[in-house]
Protein backbone atom coordinates (compact mmCIF):
# COMPACT_ATOMS: atom_id res chain seq x y z
CA UNK A 1 0.00 0.00 0.00
CA UNK A 2 1.47 3.32 -1.06
CA UNK A 3 1.16 6.17 1.47
CA UNK A 4 1.16 9.93 1.21
CA UNK A 5 4.32 11.74 2.27
CA UNK A 6 4.53 11.98 6.07
CA UNK A 7 7.10 13.40 8.48
CA UNK A 8 9.77 10.98 9.66
CA UNK A 9 12.34 13.40 11.14
CA UNK A 10 12.80 17.03 12.16
CA UNK A 11 15.97 19.09 12.41
CA UNK A 12 17.24 19.86 15.88
CA UNK A 13 17.96 17.92 19.04
CA UNK A 14 16.70 14.38 19.41
CA UNK A 15 15.32 13.12 22.72
CA UNK A 16 18.61 11.33 23.45
CA UNK A 17 20.69 14.50 22.99
CA UNK A 18 21.95 14.01 19.45
CA UNK A 19 21.24 16.46 16.65
CA UNK A 20 19.86 16.20 13.14
CA UNK A 21 20.99 19.21 11.14
CA UNK A 22 19.08 21.05 8.44
CA UNK A 23 21.82 20.13 6.00
CA UNK A 24 21.41 16.44 6.80
CA UNK A 25 17.66 16.70 6.18
CA UNK A 26 18.27 18.33 2.78
CA UNK A 27 21.02 15.87 1.87
CA UNK A 28 18.89 12.82 2.67
CA UNK A 29 16.02 14.19 0.58
CA UNK A 30 18.33 15.07 -2.32
CA UNK A 31 20.43 11.91 -2.30
CA UNK A 32 17.81 9.24 -1.78
CA UNK A 33 17.66 6.84 -4.70
CA UNK A 34 15.96 3.45 -4.17
CA UNK A 35 17.73 2.13 -7.25
CA UNK A 36 21.11 2.90 -5.69
CA UNK A 37 20.33 1.90 -2.10
CA UNK A 38 16.74 1.23 -1.12
CA UNK A 39 15.72 1.85 2.47
CA UNK A 40 13.35 -0.76 3.87
CA UNK A 41 10.88 -0.45 6.73
CA UNK A 42 11.83 -2.38 9.86
CA UNK A 43 10.31 -3.09 13.25
CA UNK A 44 12.27 -1.18 15.92
CA UNK A 45 15.39 -1.18 13.67
CA UNK A 46 15.73 -4.96 14.10
CA UNK A 47 16.40 -7.24 11.13
CA UNK A 48 15.91 -10.97 10.74
CA UNK A 49 17.24 -13.28 8.04
CA UNK A 50 13.98 -15.27 8.27
CA UNK A 51 11.19 -14.03 5.99
CA UNK A 52 8.43 -15.16 8.38
CA UNK A 53 9.98 -13.56 11.47
CA UNK A 54 8.33 -10.72 13.39
CA UNK A 55 11.40 -8.71 12.41
CA UNK A 56 11.04 -9.12 8.65
CA UNK A 57 10.77 -6.07 6.40
CA UNK A 58 7.45 -4.24 6.53
CA UNK A 59 7.74 -2.19 3.37
CA UNK A 60 9.99 0.04 1.30
CA UNK A 61 10.76 3.75 1.19
CA UNK A 62 9.77 5.04 -2.24
CA UNK A 63 10.81 8.69 -2.00
CA UNK A 64 11.96 11.45 0.36
CA UNK A 65 11.51 15.21 0.34
CA UNK A 66 12.35 18.11 2.66
CA UNK A 67 10.37 21.19 3.64
CA UNK A 68 9.93 23.69 6.47
CA UNK A 69 7.20 23.21 9.06
CA UNK A 70 5.09 25.97 10.61
CA UNK A 71 7.77 26.60 13.24
CA UNK A 72 10.56 27.01 10.69
CA UNK A 73 12.15 23.62 11.39
CA UNK A 74 13.42 21.57 8.46
CA UNK A 75 11.51 18.30 8.25
CA UNK A 76 12.06 15.13 6.25
CA UNK A 77 9.03 13.50 4.67
CA UNK A 78 8.87 9.95 3.32
CA UNK A 79 6.55 8.04 1.07
CA UNK A 80 6.48 4.30 1.68
CA UNK A 81 4.99 1.18 0.17
CA UNK A 82 3.69 -0.68 3.23
CA UNK A 83 3.05 -4.41 3.41
CA UNK A 84 -0.28 -5.81 4.61
CA UNK A 85 1.43 -6.79 7.88
CA UNK A 86 2.33 -3.16 8.58
CA UNK A 87 -1.22 -2.06 7.77
CA UNK A 88 -2.52 -4.67 10.20
CA UNK A 89 -0.11 -3.52 12.93
CA UNK A 90 -1.29 0.03 12.40
CA UNK A 91 -4.93 -1.07 12.60
CA UNK A 92 -4.12 -2.42 16.08
CA UNK A 93 -2.48 0.96 16.94
CA UNK A 94 0.95 -0.63 17.32
CA UNK A 95 4.26 0.89 16.13
CA UNK A 96 2.57 4.04 14.87
CA UNK A 97 5.64 6.34 14.81
CA UNK A 98 8.79 6.31 12.71
CA UNK A 99 12.51 6.49 13.35
CA UNK A 100 15.12 6.96 10.63
CA UNK A 101 18.55 5.40 10.15
CA UNK A 102 21.09 8.00 9.03
CA UNK A 103 24.46 7.29 7.42
CA UNK A 104 26.33 10.60 7.99
CA UNK A 105 29.00 9.95 5.35
CA UNK A 106 27.40 7.80 2.69
CA UNK A 107 29.72 6.11 0.21
CA UNK A 108 32.49 8.60 0.94
CA UNK A 109 30.44 11.55 -0.31
CA UNK A 110 30.56 13.44 2.97
CA UNK A 111 26.77 13.75 2.84
CA UNK A 112 23.98 12.07 4.77
CA UNK A 113 21.78 9.27 3.46
CA UNK A 114 18.71 7.62 4.95
CA UNK A 115 19.46 3.89 4.89
CA UNK A 116 16.43 2.60 6.76
CA UNK A 117 13.14 3.51 8.40
CA UNK A 118 11.76 1.83 11.51
CA UNK A 119 8.26 1.76 12.91
CA UNK A 120 8.30 2.25 16.65
CA UNK A 121 6.33 3.49 19.61
CA UNK A 122 9.31 5.52 20.90
CA UNK A 123 10.67 7.85 18.18
CA UNK A 124 13.96 9.62 18.86
CA UNK A 125 13.24 12.58 16.60
CA UNK A 126 10.62 15.09 17.64
CA UNK A 127 7.72 16.07 15.42
CA UNK A 128 7.19 12.80 13.55
CA UNK A 129 3.76 11.95 12.17
CA UNK A 130 1.65 9.08 13.42
CA UNK A 131 1.15 6.54 10.67
CA UNK A 132 -2.44 6.07 9.59
CA UNK A 133 -3.93 3.82 6.93
CA UNK A 134 -7.50 3.91 5.68
CA UNK A 135 -8.43 0.25 5.30
CA UNK A 136 -11.95 0.59 3.95
CA UNK A 137 -14.76 3.04 3.35
CA UNK A 138 -17.12 3.52 6.29
CA UNK A 139 -20.12 4.32 4.09
CA UNK A 140 -21.02 2.81 0.73
CA UNK A 141 -21.46 6.25 -0.83
CA UNK A 142 -18.14 7.59 0.43
CA UNK A 143 -15.28 8.19 -2.00
CA UNK A 144 -11.61 7.64 -1.25
CA UNK A 145 -9.55 10.80 -1.40
CA UNK A 146 -6.22 11.99 -0.10
CA UNK A 147 -6.60 12.65 3.59
CA UNK A 148 -4.71 14.91 5.97
CA UNK A 149 -1.26 14.06 7.28
CA UNK A 150 -0.17 10.45 6.63
CA UNK A 151 -3.57 8.96 5.83
CA UNK A 152 -4.09 7.48 2.41
CA UNK A 153 -6.72 5.30 0.75
CA UNK A 154 -6.06 1.66 0.07
CA UNK A 155 -6.71 0.91 -3.59
CA UNK A 156 -8.16 -2.51 -4.28
CA UNK A 157 -6.90 -4.14 -7.45
CA UNK A 158 -9.53 -5.58 -9.81
CA UNK A 159 -9.22 -9.29 -10.70
CA UNK A 160 -6.98 -9.81 -13.72
CA UNK A 161 -8.32 -11.12 -17.01
CA UNK A 162 -7.21 -14.69 -16.29
CA UNK A 163 -9.07 -14.72 -12.96
CA UNK A 164 -12.21 -13.38 -14.60
CA UNK A 165 -12.04 -15.99 -17.36
CA UNK A 166 -11.52 -18.83 -14.87
CA UNK A 167 -14.50 -17.64 -12.83
CA UNK A 168 -16.56 -17.43 -15.99
CA UNK A 169 -15.66 -20.97 -17.06
CA UNK A 170 -16.19 -22.53 -13.63
CA UNK A 171 -19.30 -20.62 -12.67
CA UNK A 172 -21.51 -20.69 -15.77
CA UNK A 173 -25.15 -21.26 -14.91
CA UNK A 174 -26.91 -19.91 -18.01
CA UNK A 175 -28.98 -21.58 -20.71
CA UNK A 176 -27.42 -23.41 -23.68
CA UNK A 177 -27.38 -20.41 -26.04
CA UNK A 178 -25.81 -18.16 -23.39
CA UNK A 179 -23.22 -20.82 -22.56
CA UNK A 180 -22.00 -20.99 -26.15
CA UNK A 181 -21.78 -17.21 -26.30
CA UNK A 182 -19.77 -17.03 -23.05
CA UNK A 183 -17.44 -19.86 -24.10
CA UNK A 184 -16.75 -18.05 -27.35
CA UNK A 185 -15.98 -14.81 -25.50
CA UNK A 186 -13.81 -16.67 -22.98
CA UNK A 187 -11.84 -18.39 -25.74
CA UNK A 188 -11.17 -15.11 -27.52
CA UNK A 189 -10.16 -13.42 -24.26
CA UNK A 190 -7.74 -16.22 -23.34
CA UNK A 191 -6.22 -16.20 -26.81
CA UNK A 192 -5.69 -12.44 -26.62
CA UNK A 193 -4.16 -12.73 -23.14
CA UNK A 194 -1.76 -15.46 -24.29
CA UNK A 195 -0.66 -13.29 -27.20
CA UNK A 196 0.01 -10.35 -24.89
CA UNK A 197 1.86 -12.44 -22.32
CA UNK A 198 4.08 -14.02 -24.95
CA UNK A 199 5.06 -10.52 -26.04
CA UNK A 200 5.76 -9.58 -22.40
CA UNK A 201 7.95 -12.68 -21.99
CA UNK A 202 10.35 -11.34 -24.60
CA UNK A 203 10.70 -8.08 -22.66
CA UNK A 204 10.67 -9.40 -19.08
CA UNK A 205 13.25 -7.34 -17.11
CA UNK A 206 14.37 -10.08 -14.74
CA UNK A 207 14.07 -13.78 -13.96
CA UNK A 208 11.24 -13.35 -11.45
CA UNK A 209 9.11 -11.46 -13.95
CA UNK A 210 9.94 -14.02 -16.65
CA UNK A 211 8.91 -16.97 -14.46
CA UNK A 212 5.65 -15.28 -13.43
CA UNK A 213 4.72 -14.47 -17.02
CA UNK A 214 5.69 -17.97 -18.17
CA UNK A 215 3.41 -19.51 -15.54
CA UNK A 216 0.51 -17.35 -16.71
CA UNK A 217 1.08 -18.38 -20.33
CA UNK A 218 1.11 -22.08 -19.36
CA UNK A 219 -2.10 -21.72 -17.32
CA UNK A 220 -3.88 -19.82 -20.08
CA UNK A 221 -2.73 -22.27 -22.76
CA UNK A 222 -4.07 -25.18 -20.70
CA UNK A 223 -7.40 -23.39 -20.23
CA UNK A 224 -7.67 -22.71 -23.96
CA UNK A 225 -6.92 -26.36 -24.77
CA UNK A 226 -9.63 -27.45 -22.34
CA UNK A 227 -12.18 -25.17 -24.01
CA UNK A 228 -11.18 -26.41 -27.47
CA UNK A 229 -11.60 -30.05 -26.39
CA UNK A 230 -14.96 -29.27 -24.83
CA UNK A 231 -16.23 -27.47 -27.93
CA UNK A 232 -15.20 -30.34 -30.22
CA UNK A 233 -17.69 -32.61 -28.45
CA UNK A 234 -20.62 -30.14 -28.52
CA UNK A 235 -23.36 -30.35 -31.20
CA UNK A 236 -23.33 -27.62 -33.82
CA UNK A 237 -26.88 -26.59 -32.86
CA UNK A 238 -27.77 -26.43 -29.15
CA UNK A 239 -30.44 -28.89 -28.07
CA UNK A 240 -33.90 -27.52 -27.42
CA UNK A 241 -34.49 -27.12 -23.70
CA UNK A 242 -37.27 -28.94 -21.91
CA UNK A 243 -40.61 -27.19 -21.80
CA UNK A 244 -41.11 -25.13 -18.69
CA UNK A 245 -44.85 -25.10 -18.97
CA UNK A 246 -44.77 -21.41 -19.79
CA UNK A 247 -45.65 -19.81 -23.10
CA UNK A 248 -42.74 -17.38 -23.08
CA UNK A 249 -39.77 -19.78 -23.46
CA UNK A 250 -37.18 -21.30 -21.12
CA UNK A 251 -36.74 -20.23 -17.53
CA UNK A 252 -33.56 -18.35 -16.70
CA UNK A 253 -31.65 -19.17 -13.54
CA UNK A 254 -30.76 -15.72 -12.18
Amino acid sequence: MKTKFFRVARSGKTIDGREITRDQIDQMAKNYDPQKYGARVWLEHLRSVLPDSSFKAYGDVLALKAEDDADGNRVLLAQIDATSDLVELNRKRQKVFSSIEIVPNFDGTGEAYMAGLAVTDSPASLGTDMLKFAIQKSQAQNLFSEAIEATDGLTEEKPDLFSRVKALLLGQRDTADAKFNQVEQSTLAIAAEISGLKSDLQNAPDRADFDALKLNVEDLTAALAKITTSLSGEPQTPERGKSSGQSNGSLTDC
